[in-house]
């Protein structure tokens, strides 16, 4: 690994490949959902996909040409912590594709009839999502966990607020988000570094210095637990119950990644297997821990029968109870362990994705290195480490999503 700073202070992040001549080359910005307001919600998610559509020197027909004539991939990215965009290519175009880049970045076109493309496209997704039971289920208990912060909505944003936002808004953003002050580069790829390093200065260099990110703070607190029941129009019903949990940043936040794993994430888990395997009584289950800048949660999901909704919630409880004690054993945790550390490398096998982890871990304040010390930190989890961060977590109050059958 490489790091390095262009003159106008960009921060660059190069993995040097020896394998196929690929390169993938990655701009990220931490403005993101997390800055939104109440007024510009799904703003992040427009702009960057409207930065992939045109520029001021090339038309959308003449971008995707220019693209397509390199054999490269582009994209956009919007989360609720990182924006960006991506482009993968063979490395002998290497220095073509980061002048697609430096275009997209210091000449969009926000094009008019683009914008009202895009705002269909995305209210058409917001609706879309009213169609899934477990997409229902997540973003009500978002808007009531995280009442009115940037996290309480999808990154799409909400129907009226995307309704609303114009051409000077999305400028605005811009300029706020792609400035060399908030710009990281990261790149992974068989390309020689000293092309890599006048490549980036020659087209990089321009972008201008701006604001710099600002984190908002977020201050959520839950005095007591809270059921909501929601009648729906679907026939079967929907359990989503989470408890708040912390940031990324936090010394539990590895060993709540591990529970994650034992609770719900495989075939082997604990919910999966007594809630599936041998009662029937879900037909899906599973949990989810986000990775978030801000204040996070721990949530478990359950698709069923409106029949089977007590007794649910009462082998829920029996198997967050049991956890708070030291009952997992030895082999169970070191099965846990290996799977984590499967699925981490088999899904950093690509150069894409290499670039994507280690620039992610930088924006969001890890640091590009922790990349590979988190397996380390995976091993290092015990028995006792699992029974301590559920107490921390499954004694708090929780807050749950119950969707019903409605049987008008």
């Amino acid at each position: 690994m490489e790091s390095f700073k262009l003159k106008n202070n960009i921060k660059v992040i190069f993995k040097k490949t020896f394998n196929i001549g690929v390169v993938s080359i990655r701009i990220f910005s931490p403005v993101a959902v997390i800055n939104e307001t109440m007024e510009n919600r799904g703003i992040s998610y427009i702009t960057s996909k409207l930065m992939t559509y045109s520029t001021k020197n090339r038309s959308n027909e003449i971008l995707m040409r220019d693209v397509g004539n390199i054999g490269a991939e582009l994209s956009s990215d919007a989360s609720y912590d990182i924006t960006g965009f991506s482009i993968s290519c063979l490395s002998e175009y290497f220095s073509k594709a980061v002048e697609i880049l430096s275009d997209l970045i210091l000449n969009p076109a926000f094009d008019e009839k683009e914008l009202l493309f895009e705002k269909q496209n995305v209210i058409a997704a917001l609706k879309y999502r009213r169609d899934s039971i477990g997409i229902i289920a997540s973003d009500e208990f978002s808007k009531l966990f995280y009442r009115n912060t940037s996290y309480s909505t999808s990154v799409l944003g909400a129907e009226k607020t995307v309704l609303k936002i114009d051409r000077k808004n999305l400028l605005e953003w811009y300029q706020y988000s792609y400035n060399a002050s908030n710009i990281l580069v990261s790149v992974a790829g068989n390309v020689d570094s000293r092309i890599l390093k006048e490549s980036l200065e020659k087209y990089f260099a321009n972008i201008p210095i701006g604001v710099n990110f600002k984190e908002p703070v977020f201050n959520i607190e839950m005095a007591k637990s809270i059921k909501k029941e929601i009648k729906g129009k679907f026939n079967q019903a929907y359990i989503y119950m989470g408890f708040p949990a912390p940031a990324l940043d936090h010394k539990d936040f590895v060993s709540i990644k591990v529970v994650n794993a034992i609770l719900g994430g495989r075939m082997t888990s604990k919910l999966f297997v007594e809630l599936r395997e041998k009662l029937g009584i879900a037909y899906e289950v599973g949990t989810i821990y986000p990775s978030r800048r801000e204040q996070s949660y721990f949530a478990i999901y359950v698709g069923l029968d409106k029949k089977n909704i007590d007794l649910t919630f009462k082998k829920m409880d029996s198997i967050l109870k049991s956890l708070c004690t030291i009952n997992v054993s030895e082999q169970e945790l070191m099965d846990t362990k290996t799977y984590i550390k499967g699925i981490y490398i088999m899904d950093r096998q690509t150069v894409s994705k290499q670039s994507y982890y280690y620039g992610l871990r930088e924006v969001i304040g890890q640091g590009y290195e922790y990349d590979n010390q988190y397996l380390r930190d995976v091993e290092r989890v015990t028995r006792y480490d699992i029974s301590n961060v559920a107490n921390k977590i499954f004694s708090d109050h929780s807050l749950t999503v119950l969707i019903t059958p409605d049987e008008k």
